[in-house]
């Protein structure tokens, strides 16, 4: 199953393919506005360089992403809660000729596109059809997604048509809905991987996108009422939206009536989570899944069942996808069944690895015997019984409300900031999973002020060097840091002496 092939299928077809606020998009009008941006892309564009999408939810964006595939073009998402300092970065680094910009920011240096420049295309373009010759090709790139980066400059991991292929081909089988259930959730930001369900399973099945955006997600009265009317029969979510919703009484089968089934991704999901749903929806069925962006949204999946939730240990990640191989190491060497190591997995939804970033790539990602392309996850893991679970990260990375975060990343960024000497990040957790970030900030000089407002102030700096989510919810003044025998920072200590 391929999006293309889907949606051309339906090029004629009312149906709504998505819908946002007041606005609805049908298929047959997300088909020819596509083919006539299609047809600008190829006109006007001189390279096959990404083009990049920096917005929200608006229905505009699926808009691009569809003619950027029909180009053979790979699209890159970014989301509004990305800095524009990041975004210039990232513009750099694909060299892209053009930016679809669905913000109040100003992009210059390169060919910006809004909202009344995107309905002159259509216009002018109207009627007139791209060759589907040029179409994304099998080891092509779909989409680049820029993932937070250990170096503090963001890493941007390739996916082929290829990859998605694979995972569509695996996913579809898991998360299927009746025919008669139409309405999927699009919460997920684009520039998140777990957003490719949405868009690569249920929409090229033909169901409708219900999309909800930043605002909506702030303003919970707003999102019950505007999810009341949805009958949304399918759920893609991070555990952390999904217990955000689940903490309000109103939220429960009477205001979801149609749902049936919830996908959750991005974190670690907790036995709390599942029996809180599982209460206000008892027919429910819920899968949980698991996956580096490098191996394009997930690499296993299973369905929670009670005897998974009365068992002593945590909920498993599942089962490997159906192409995959995987072993799990420890110095080298596979260790035994319950024992923890490293997650190894070889598999066709593997990516190619990192843009324009050769020694990053060749340390993550090799080729084993046969040729097929694999990836060292970083993820700790044991298996039992045929089943994954996950323990924790090797390195310093985490989720953080299903964003990937690089803890050096925000040390090195807040070291920018002109009064900081030195910084350390340290997640805190709460039944599992990371609940928020706490930042260990030494200063070059002392200010006349209290620590909470020196703490505002650098957080204030952090934010235009960094994604919202990644900017630590608490600042923390030392005059200097605790070492270990290693001579290294010691985090241990830190969190005994503050955190406790």
């Amino acid at each position: 199953m391929w999006l293309l092939d889907e949606l051309e299928k339906r090029k004629n077809c009312e149906d709504i393919a998505i819908y946002h606020r007041e606005v609805k998009l049908s298929f047959k009008d997300l088909w020819r506005k596509s083919e006539s941006l299609a047809v600008w892309m190829e006109s006007v564009l001189k390279t096959k360089r990404p083009v990049v999408i920096y917005g929200n939810k608006d229905v505009e964006i699926l808009i691009a992403m569809v003619a950027a595939l029909k180009t053979g073009r790979a699209y890159v998402p970014l989301d509004i809660t990305f800095p524009l300092r990041r975004v210039k970065e990232i513009i750099k680094e694909t060299e892209a000729e053009v930016i679809f910009n669905y913000t109040c920011e100003d992009i210059v240096d390169i060919v910006s596109i809004n909202k009344n420049k995107l309905e002159s295309i259509f216009i002018e373009k109207q009627g007139r059809n791209i060759d589907k010759l040029v179409s994304v090709k099998e080891d092509e790139n779909c989409y680049i997604l820029f993932t937070s980066g250990s170096t503090g400059k963001p890493k941007g991991v390739q996916i082929t048509k290829k990859n998605i292929m694979n995972f569509v081909n695996w996913f579809s089988k898991i998360c299927v809905l009746p025919s008669n259930k139409q309405i999927v959730l699009n919460q997920v930001s684009y520039s998140f991987d777990v957003s490719v369900i949405a868009i690569y399973i249920y929409l090229a099945m033909g169901k409708t996108l219900y999309s909800i955006d930043k605002l909506m997600m702030d303003n919970l009265k707003e999102l019950f009422e505007y999810l009341k009317e949805s009958n949304i029969a399918a759920w893609v979510s991070t555990p952390t939206f999904l217990e955000i919703c689940s903490f309000d009484e109103k939220f429960d089968c009477q205001m979801l009536k149609e749902l049936e089934l919830i996908i959750l991704a991005g974190e670690i999901l907790s036995k709390r989570l599942v029996e809180s749903i599982k209460d206000k929806f008892p027919n429910i069925k819920i899968i949980n899944g698991y996956g580096p962006t490098e191996g394009t949204v997930l690499l296993s999946a299973c369905e929670i069942t009670q005897e998974m939730l009365n068992d002593i240990k945590c909920l498993p990640i599942g089962k490997i996808l159906a192409d995959g191989k995987y072993r799990i190491l420890k110095d080298g060497k596979e260790v035994k069944e319950g024992e923890c190591g490293e997650l190894v997995v070889v598999s066709d939804s593997i990516s190619n690895g990192y843009f324009n970033n050769k020694e990053q790539t060749e340390k993550a990602f090799f080729n084993d015997e046969s040729g097929r392309r694999g990836y060292y996850t970083g993820d700790i893991v044991f298996e039992e019984n045929g089943l994954l679970y996950y323990v924790t990260r090797k390195d310093t990375q985490i989720k953080l409300n299903g964003f990937r975060v690089e803890l050096t990343d925000i040390s090195n960024n807040l070291n920018k900031i002109d009064n900081v000497s030195n910084s350390t990040v340290i997640p805190v957790y709460k039944e599992g999973r990371v609940s928020y970030l706490v930042a260990f900030v030494m200063l070059k000089e002392q200010k006349n002020l209290s620590e909470m407002k020196q703490g505002i102030e650098i957080k204030k700096e952090l934010r235009k060097l960094i994604p919202s989510y990644m900017v630590p919810r608490k600042v923390v003044i030392v005059e200097q840091f605790p070492m270990n025998t290693n001579g290294k920072v010691d985090k241990k200590k830190l969190e005994e002496e503050y955190l406790k």
